[in-house]
């Protein structure tokens, strides 16, 4: 009984949320400038990496610990998610948290909410890979992918899998749990693979997706996102395309910016209308291919 007690003393509570994802994202941001500033300076001099700060998780993604003691049984509540089953500690790395941030405050708001858990943020082993910091301002003209490869940290498919999801998760360590079915190597490798395929970025997705293979519905739907925008109060405020970005405003020329941008070069080219805290419109070309 004592030590349930010294447990809800301790427990994390729904007002401490917003500073642990503050924490996340601290990390986060820290770990890619860390990133960016080693590439550049191994692009101006191949100065490459000190190996010792990178074990200390210079370039680390941040890692979400729940701690779960309870002597009792625990509650079983009527959802399929953010739900544990069992005492333990449960751990990911978290990938882009400022993304994810409103997931995450969700899901972790119905876990203190309901159970006894302790939270902590820390440093996770696994490194970001290079690949996904790079924007086109790092400065690295002069030196290619396989030399870039060789010294910083980049995708391992070895490490990235669905073993969680797939239910053949296995660990070393059978009291720490995964807190996630995706850690942060699955998710970024995902995220990349939207801004591959679809030509935009992953956080200008919508929460209304839909998919056409036919150009004639694609056509329909930049006419409706420039009338939209042409509307003060549509609730949209911005238009994103392939290789083109409209702001409410900022019409003049819509078509011809949009057909002049990069969507040949997609397999499955995206355009989305975005509203508030992501309620728009996602419209993804799948008739495009390679």
């Amino acid at each position: 009984m004592e030590n349930n007690e010294n447990e809800q003393q301790n427990a994390t509570t729904a007002d401490q949320i917003d500073g642990l994802l503050d924490q996340l994202e601290a990390i986060s941001d820290q770990s890619r400038a860390n990133l960016v500033a080693a590439l550049r300076a191994y692009a101006k001099d191949r100065t490459p990496p000190d190996p010792a700060e990178r074990a200390k998780g210079v370039f680390a993604y941040p890692e979400l610990t729940l701690r779960f003691a309870s002597d009792v049984p625990p509650p079983y509540p009527a959802r399929a998610f953010a739900r544990l089953n069992q005492p333990g500690t449960y751990r990911t790395s978290i990938a882009d948290p400022a993304l994810f941030r409103p997931y995450l405050k969700e899901q972790l708001g119905h876990l203190v909410s309901d159970y006894s858990v302790q939270l902590e943020v820390g440093r996770s082993s696994d490194e970001i890979p290079y690949q996904y910091v790079l924007d086109g301002s790092a400065g690295l003209t002069n030196v290619g992918s396989p030399e870039l490869t060789r010294v910083f940290p980049a995708p391992d498919l070895i490490n990235i899998g669905d073993e969680v999801a797939d239910g053949q998760w296995h660990s070393p360590d059978p009291s720490v749990r995964p807190l996630s079915l995706f850690d942060a190597l699955r998710t970024d490798f995902s995220l990349a693979r939207l801004r591959h395929y679809t030509g935009t970025p992953a956080k200008h997705f919508q929460r209304y997706v839909l998919f056409t293979n036919y150009i004639r519905y694609v056509e329909e739907f930049i006419d409706f996102a420039i009338d939209a925008l042409g509307d003060k109060n549509s609730g949209y405020h911005r238009f994103s395309a392939p290789g083109a970005v409209l702001e409410r405003g900022e019409l003049d020329d819509a078509r011809a910016q949009i057909a002049a941008g990069t969507w040949r070069k997609h397999q499955m080219p995206a355009y989305h209308l975005i509203g508030e805290g992501n309620s728009g419109i996602t419209l993804v070309n799948i008739g495009v291919g390679p």
